[in-house]
């Protein structure tokens, strides 16, 4: 009987809204102020229910959620992991690296999803090292993630380990590399990320540039060099996260290494210091097929145009699949099943 009840979906879609709407107007204290930005927009009836309806389309690919073990790799706050449990599923591992997202979402499970604590399992790690046992998932998911892995290949070597015979992974990204127009307005925003000025474009919002996060770093770290050392080491430590710079950064000033050589250049995408996680990486969905391919996967690409705000919209997005149109579309969705 224990069993049977598992099953059921512990939050009807009236509680989980009522649920996320009271997290986000009267958050615990401690909750990170960039939650509400992340999702103020569930707050409106309509973005809530274009929200939904997306996660509701995407897993529709794999038949749901319910009854299956699922990985959330890169969770951010973690609503789409508590949604899933909403919807059954038997246990979420919420996997994300930034630290203050992990803690706000335990902080906001705990107080207003106390019906999924025994379900959702918030956890502090890089995808391309999950504290998870083999073969005892059923689904690893990546929503608006995967551009920000550290390295891909490692976490597609993690959902073969972690995945069950017949397990799914599923990609959806807004950054379709094999779009060449998204490509050129992709390297603008690299630039613009990595130098400044800081501010909005387009539908980002450009905070402070990475130049000056590995100043800030490399002040903390060496307080004794001089401004212009610290700009002159700044510029040079592109693409390096936090450990990468301390440590060829000491040895150059120690004499035991050569001076860091890794200037930003326009096409290169920027890496946040602190955390590691790159901003907005392009993939061709076809060659992340590939690349599962040659982990045992069967897997294929689907383009996709959007379609969560109505039914006609999705019904457009199904229609434009039909044809091979990876070159003209936004984003693009990744299944594989694990064989």
């Amino acid at each position: 009987m224990a069993a049977a009840t598992l099953l059921e979906a512990p939050l009807s879609p009236g509680e989980f809204q009522t649920a996320a709407r009271t997290a986000l107007t009267r958050p615990p204290a401690g909750v990170d102020p960039w939650f509400h930005g992340y999702h103020g927009d569930l707050l409106d009836d309509r973005g809530y229910q274009t929200w939904v309806r997306a996660k509701a389309q995407l897993l529709a690919l794999i038949g749901g959620a319910r009854d299956r073990v699922v990985v959330d790799a890169g969770s951010g706050f973690g609503m789409v992991s508590n949604l899933l449990a909403s919807w059954g599923a038997r246990r979420v591992w919420a996997t994300e690296v930034h630290t203050p997202m992990v803690e706000s979402h335990r902080k906001v499970l705990d107080a207003h999803f106390g019906a999924l604590r025994d379900r959702v399992h918030p956890v502090r790690t890089d995808v391309s090292s999950l504290p998870i046992a083999s073969a005892s998932a059923d689904v690893v998911l990546s929503i608006e993630a995967i551009s920000h892995y550290y390295d891909v290949g490692r976490f597609f070597d993690e959902c073969a380990r972690v995945l069950r015979p017949g397990g799914f992974v599923v990609i959806s990204d807004g950054n379709n590399g094999a779009n060449p127009r998204i490509r050129q307005q992709t390297e603008t925003l690299w630039q613009r990320l990595e130098a400044g000025p800081t501010g909005k474009l387009g539908d980002h919002e450009i905070p402070e540039p990475m130049v000056s996060r590995r100043q800030r770093l490399l002040r903390a770290a060496f307080p004794h060099l001089a401004q212009a050392q610290v700009v002159e080491l700044a510029a040079v430590t592109s693409g390096y996260d936090a450990a990468r710079i301390v440590r060829e950064v000491g040895a150059y000033l120690g004499n035991a290494g050569p001076a860091p050589a890794s200037p930003y250049r326009r096409g290169d995408c920027p890496r946040e210091p602190v955390w590691g996680y790159w901003l907005e990486r392009l993939f061709d969905p076809r060659e992340l097929c590939s690349m599962l391919e040659r982990r045992g996967f069967r897997a294929y690409a689907l383009p996709h145009y959007g379609g969560a705000k109505n039914d006609l919209v999705h019904l457009a997005n199904v229609a434009l699949r039909q044809v091979p149109s990876f070159r003209f579309a936004r984003a693009y969705r990744v299944v594989a099943r694990r064989v």
